[in-house]
């Protein structure tokens, strides 16, 4: 509620007791589909929002923005061990001289996998399988990202002929992470890449006297994801990984505006091709591997069903974790891998903001009629934040539990979502 300081006169409040069981329900808010798929649908489409408005404008981003420079670009980890996987329809591993490793199991496979095989993604041979080097990769990669944007800064400033510091003054680099794990447990990122002028999304794109256009942009891409290079925190037996992105780089330029080329069309996306594409995959984690939001150890996760596969990454991942001081963290995200990073990042001046999205919202469903459909939702504030001069606000909040308080509210759920259904 908000009360007068001075007074103690009650601006306007609200209470738990005002619902009909005197209770406040609200969303968990869980991304993952699999826990939660009301809030992940939800979640789904605001990140598509977040996505679109970068690439094509919109939520008070100009239509301009899609004249900047873009490219949507594809990085991969490098190979830690031949996996079974699906090759354009084709045999896994097809090979004629049936060779062997040197474990003596078969360095090939003649088997065509389906989408949902359990044994996509897992390695062809376990003893050749380089399982510490996977879990190293994957504890770095957010470092290894971040050397590849400092790496991509310096590479555009020399194609312009530019200091660092001159660069930043007249051209800006926006981009949107997001994260993808491959069926070999690895993870690779999903970045579409702006070229902005000083004003970022809002003005017009760099000067053309600069030379930038979206070749120049994915020649850099690719040039500093070769360059990049990163040497591991050491093992306990001083061993010290290399680090470095797979070879698989893929770029293709991000357009709305029809191609007579039918060569040049195929290295294309349309804006909403991305949004969409980028929108599902946040949606996901490693329920793929049959792992749970939280993991505690191997043993844990081989209980809960997960693949073997995943079992043996997590069993990697915690050796590494008890056996040097500077992988100790790990144990804190088996559930995901060795991945310390997040689901999704992105430069201040990408485009909108989850908050911004979620705060337009709350301020529609408030008053539907009080927000323009065309307006700037980096401007809408919360009621909350209108609280008149001499007020403050004062709430208090107790958690009483996740889930439904009791059976026979669970009972009720479930009836009314199979009487939904036969309908």
């Amino acid at each position: 509620m908000v009360v007068n300081k001075t007074t103690g006169e009650v601006g306007r409040s609200y209470s738990s007791a005002d619902e009909l069981d005197g209770t406040t329900y609200v969303k968990c808010g869980n991304r993952r589909a699999q826990a939660c798929p009301t809030c992940s649908a939800e979640y789904k489409g605001d990140a598509w929002h977040l996505l679109l408005c970068g690439l094509a404008g919109g939520k008070g981003i100009p239509s301009t923005v899609s004249d900047h420079p873009c490219t949507f670009a594809t990085f991969t980890a490098p190979s830690f061990g031949a996996v079974h996987g699906v090759r354009d329809k084709g045999p896994c591993r097809a090979r004629r001289d049936k060779p062997v490793c040197p474990h003596g199991r078969p360095a090939w496979c003649s088997k065509r996998h389906h989408d949902e095989d359990r044994a996509l993604g897992s390695p062809l041979c376990v003893e050749c399988y380089d399982y510490t080097g996977h879990v190293v990769w994957q504890w770095h990669a957010p470092e290894l990202w971040r050397r590849f944007t400092i790496t991509l800064q310096r590479d555009l400033a020399r194609s312009c002929g530019l200091s660092v510091k001159r660069l930043r003054e007249r051209v800006r680099i926006s981009y949107s992470k997001v994260v993808e794990f491959q069926a070999r447990g690895v993870i690779h990122l999903h970045v579409p890449i702006r070229l902005d002028g000083p004003d970022g999304p809002d003005g017009p794109a760099p000067e053309e006297s600069l030379g930038l256009d979206t070749a120049v942009l994915e020649e850099a891409i690719t040039t500093a994801a070769d360059k990049v290079a990163l040497d591991a925190a050491p093992l306990a037996d001083g061993t010290v990984y290399r680090l470095h992105w797979g070879r698989q780089l893929d770029t293709r330029s991000i357009t709305d505006t029809a191609q007579r080329d039918t060569d040049r069309r195929a290295r294309m996306v349309h804006p909403e091709q991305v949004a969409a594409y980028l929108a599902k995959y946040l949606t996901k984690a490693t329920e793929d591997f049959g792992l749970p939001s939280r993991i505690v150890s191997a043993r844990h996760a081989e209980r809960v069903g997960a693949t073997a596969h995943a079992v043996r990454i997590i069993e990697a991942a915690q050796s590494l974790a008890t056996e040097s001081d500077a992988y100790s963290r790990l144990g804190a995200n088996l559930a995901t891998l060795g991945y310390r990073g997040h689901p999704i990042t992105k430069s201040r001046a990408y485009s909108v903001t989850f908050g911004q999205i979620r705060r337009a919202r709350r301020r529609f469903c408030s008053n539907a009629a009080g927000l323009d459909p065309e307006a700037d939702i980096r401007q809408v504030l919360d009621d909350v934040d209108d609280i008149p001069e001499g007020f403050q606000l004062e709430s208090s909040w107790v958690f009483i539990g996740q889930g439904y308080l009791d059976l026979e509210q669970a009972a009720a759920a479930v009836t009314a979502a199979m009487l939904a259904r036969s309908r």
